[in-house]
């Protein structure tokens, strides 16, 4: 299948480059687009294929099997209107937004297939990172063109398809991707903030953060292993560690004063305490599947109010 990709950022540059370095994937890239001529020519320098921008229609785009929406979320609607003139029924259009399902995409005159095709990785080097792509999840939908076309994307570039039977669902499915990824990086921020108030630097913070989170990630991923007799979120609460895991209630007071404490002469630590409160309560429901002692939760239960 040929492979036009409208929209080359950080994520279509990424496909791209695994792509054309899998000459062998039985798809090939053979034209992309950019809005504006200093983008293209970005693209240009990391893309071994020809690069457009501006307003007129790509010379190679009516070639393409399949042509890949890189675009923001945004403009998926509006860009997918404006392209509908220009697409023929043998073609495809994927996109790779994570929260809108590929129906977004069927505007008035749309011709072609639809599918969406969102690979669950940080993407986050302006040339693209290939690399990151091999093994990751890519979550696939749309018609059964579209569904065929965004399974085979994912293969080629060492991926691994997981097709969601509602795309309506797919926001969900884009927020968890938010919570654990976009989320963790402000939780680090927020640890960074109190590392501040113990005298250590924000790339320090970093740093000595590092090994942990490792180090709780391999724990998520060998007790969704090992814990075979138990259901999947019984698994997950079961590698919960800490003070509320232990029933440690006076930790956690010890916690919430000094957090609230730093609130008050510190701006940037103004939402700690809410934070902090917020997250006990969830580490509480988690705590309660694996019966921990419900005295202690109870207690806890009541500073997380």
């Amino acid at each position: 299948m040929r492979v036009f990709i409208y929209g080359a950022g950080r994520v279509g540059r990424s496909i791209g480059r695994a792509l054309i370095a899998r000459p062998d994937s039985g798809l090939e890239v053979i034209g992309a687009w950019n809005r504006t001529f200093a983008a293209a020519l970005a693209s240009s320098l990391v893309l071994d294929t020809p690069v457009s921008s501006g307003d007129l229609l790509p010379e190679d785009f009516p070639r393409a099997d399949v042509v890949l929406l890189t675009v923001v979320d945004d403009a998926v609607v509006e860009t997918a209107r404006r392209l509908a003139p220009h697409l023929s029924r043998k073609q495809i259009l994927l996109h790779t937004s994570g929260s809108l399902p590929s129906t977004v995409m069927a505007v008035d005159g749309m011709p072609a297939s639809l599918g969406g095709c969102h690979p669950l990785q940080s993407l986050a080097a302006r040339d693209g990172n290939p690399d990151l792509l091999h093994g990751a999840t890519f979550a696939i939908e749309g018609d059964a063109r579209g569904l065929e076309a965004a399974r085979a994307l994912a293969a080629a570039v060492g991926g691994e398809a997981i097709a969601l039977s509602d795309p309506a669902s797919k926001v969900y499915y884009h927020a968890a991707a938010v919570v654990a990824a976009n989320y963790l990086t402000v939780l680090v921020d927020a640890a960074a903030t109190l590392h501040a108030a113990a005298g250590i630097d924000a790339r320090t913070s970093v740093r000595i953060l590092a090994p942990l989170l490792r180090g709780t990630l391999d724990n998520l991923l060998a007790h969704a292993a090992e814990d075979s007799n138990l259901d999947g979120r019984a698994a997950l609460a079961s590698s919960l560690t800490g003070p509320v895991a232990r029933g440690d209630a006076g930790t956690v007071v010890a916690h919430l004063n000094a957090i609230t404490r730093l609130a008050k002469k510190e701006p940037d630590a103004a939402d700690l305490p809410d934070l902090y409160r917020a997250l006990l309560r969830r580490a509480i429901q988690m705590a309660e599947r694996v019966h921990v002692d419900p005295e202690a939760l109870a207690h806890l239960r009541k500073l997380g109010a």
